[in-house]
Formats: C-alpha cells, sequence, structure tokens
C-alpha cells in the first residue's frame, strides 16, 4: 500500500488516497474514479507526500541514514526548482495568496514559532522542511 496526499483542484481541499501503488493512482485517475470528499469534483492532483521510511529487522542502520538522507535532497531539489523562495516574507507571501492578493503558486521561506500558529489559525496549511534552507533573497 502507498498514501498519497491529494489535493482538490476546485475547492483546494487536501485528503489522503491509499493505493496498490502508483500505477493504481494513475489508472483510477484516468477512470475518472478519484473524487474530492468535500466538492466530488474529479480535479485531484497528488501533492508532496513525505517519505515513509520503515525499518526491516535485517537492514542495517548505515542503509536507512543514506536512503533518506538522499530522499531529502531529491525533495530539497524539487523544492527549490518548483516552489518561489520568499524568505522571511513567507507569512505575508501565504496570506496574500490565501486571500487572492497575489497569484496562487508554490512558496517555501522561514516562519518563526508564532507566525506558524498565526497561518494555522487562519486556515492556511504549512509543513516544515526536514532540511534548512540555503537560499537568500535578493
Amino acid at each position: 500500500m502507498i498514501v498519497f496526499n491529494l489535493e482538490c483542484a476546485v475547492c483546494s481541499v487536501r485528503f489522503e488516497g491509499w493505493f496498490d501503488s502508483s500505477k493504481e493512482f494513475e489508472t483510477q485517475k484516468k477512470r475518472n474514479l478519484i473524487n474530492c470528499p468535500s466538492c466530488n469534483s474529479i480535479s485531484v492532483k497528488k501533492t508532496l507526500t513525505a517519505p515513509n521510511v520503515s525499518k526491516k529487522s535485517n537492514s542495517k542502520d548505515k542503509k536507512i541514514k543514506k536512503s533518506i538522507a538522499t530522499n531529502l535532497s531529491k525533495y530539497k531539489k524539487i523544492i527549490e526548482e518548483n516552489f518561489d523562495y520568499v524568505g522571511e516574507k513567507f507569512t505575508e507571501e501565504a496570506k496574500k495568496i490565501k486571500y487572492g492578493e497575489v497569484k496562487d503558486r508554490l512558496i517555501y521561506g522561514e516562519a518563526t514559532i508564532e507566525q506558524t500558529k498565526e497561518l494555522l489559525d487562519e486556515d492556511i496549511d504549512v509543513l516544515p522542511l526536514p532540511f534548512p534552507t540555503t537560499r537568500k533573497t535578493n
């Protein structure tokens, strides 16, 4: 089984979907069998999913650590190539996106714990990155 984080393109509701494989997800999507639990739209897309690493009793800790580091490196590259870095303006920019003041886009940056709580209070979903950002604002 594989769990995907899904998001409705119509109402932006996020939810999980469980599938036997990535291929099974694609098959069900093509057949319009995946729909939003909120608005029933079939315009559903996968979002970034954190890796689920399980330890086997015969596995070595070094292999797991290397695998995690490799996956984190891949996620970091994906984020840096596809998201806009907004630095310390993350909270402000996230609110502007939420309230339609600027174009909807994927962003990442820095926020304090207080700012993060503020965003969550306004129903703005945020996720901490499992790595430090290396980019600086221009």
